[in-house]
């Protein structure tokens, strides 16, 4: 079996983690070792053969793997056969396991702020989203707009967290309001902690917008995104297309789709010029729409200078889409063999380029068990 293909049934179809594989794992005061924030990280991280990157849902049944503890290494098994590749379980933080909260009045869980997958650390400024796509857990979250002194407190027990410390930072969503005091909030959080953490290196999660909230065209575009990189200090930054077909935008991600196509490609070629190629990427959900339009997808970011990332549709439970079918492991496989031909006609890669931010992510992998 190749490692790619390995990977993706991994992801799709969970492993069984047996009691001994418990008993030597990173857990919380009551014997939990996963916290499941978003659809796509609820599972356990792994690095196999020290180079992949795999988030592996916690199955009990119906999955022919299962991760064992054997002479004190971890292993995987497929139909009991122990595959022959080196097994580390990379742990969730310690704060999310044990639900630490922040000291004093506040007392806020600090997983509700912050929150650490593989080797980056999420700050998360906004609860909930003003955007309302239809596969999104943050959709049933109330939208509030948390305080910088809030994060940073609760960044700064993250860093030190004693299971997992992050190498790098990442300041995502919800999109806040359109108005100019949620735009004027934004700003200073995307300025305040890369100034404030300069040991780490800061990547930014966003849709097309400018400086302020009038500006949306490329001059206000190009405004905002020299803010970002020459004011702030981000290194990259994704700008997240998620599907192509007109139609299914419209379906899936309303929002995004009055935004426009035509307005991502311009935000995204912009933000090339400014970050330069391969340092801006922008993920596409497959499983929603056919395959050649996330290959077209593919294509069009890729001819941008942008790195394309592959997400699988997982769906969300207590969202719209939460029984909807996930896609098939030879339709994943199928779109990542073709992707990885067309990034390469561009001199590009499926991304993300940091290997352990890949644990969730669709991704063509070299050599075979």
């Amino acid at each position: 079996m190749e490692y790619t293909e390995l990977k993706i049934r991994l992801m799709q179809q969970g492993a069984v983690f047996t009691n001994n594989a418990r008993q030597k794992m990173h857990k919380g005061r009551y014997g939990h070792f996963t916290f499941n924030d978003y659809a796509t990280t609820g599972g356990v991280v792994l690095e196999l053969d020290g180079r992949i990157y795999v988030n592996v849902p916690v199955r009990y049944r119906d999955t022919p793997f299962s991760v064992d503890l054997q002479r004190e290494q971890f292993v995987i098994k497929m139909d009991e056969t122990v595959l022959a590749i080196s097994v580390k379980i990379i742990p969730a933080p310690e704060f999310a396991l044990n639900n630490f909260r922040l000291r004093g009045e506040r007392n806020i869980p600090i997983r509700d702020l912050v929150m650490t997958h593989a080797d980056r650390l999420r700050i998360s400024p906004v609860h909930g989203c003003f955007f309302h796509c239809q596969f999104c857990t943050c959709n049933v979250q109330k939208y509030s707009e948390l305080p910088c002194d809030i994060l940073n407190q609760a960044v700064q027990v993250a860093i030190k967290d004693s299971f997992n410390q992050p190498r790098h930072i990442l300041i995502s969503g919800g999109t806040p309001m359109p108005d100019e005091d949620s735009y004027e909030y934004m700003n200073k959080i995307y300025s305040f902690f890369p100034k404030n953490y300069p040991k780490f290196e800061f990547d930014v999660m966003l849709s097309p917008r400018g400086l302020h909230v009038e500006e949306n065209n490329e001059e206000g575009y190009a405004n905002f995104l020299k803010y970002l990189k020459n004011e702030c200090g981000f290194s990259t930054i994704s700008v997240n297309l998620e599907l192509y077909n007109e139609q299914l935008r419209k379906q899936y991600i309303p929002d995004k789709a009055k935004i426009g196509k035509e307005s991502y490609y311009t935000f995204i070629r912009t933000a090339v010029q400014i970050f330069g190629v391969k340092q801006v990427r922008s993920s596409l959900i497959v499983g929603l729409e056919k395959e050649e339009d996330t290959l077209k997808a593919v294509e069009k970011i890729s001819s941008l200078g942008c790195i394309p990332v592959l997400s699988a549709f997982v769906p969300g439970s207590g969202t719209s889409m939460e029984r909807e079918p996930k896609p098939e492991v030879e339709f994943l496989l199928d779109c990542v063999y073709e992707a990885a031909q067309i990034v390469e006609q561009y001199g590009m890669e499926l991304g993300p380029l940091c290997r352990p931010c890949t644990h969730n992510s669709i991704t063509k992998e070299e050599g075979s068990i």
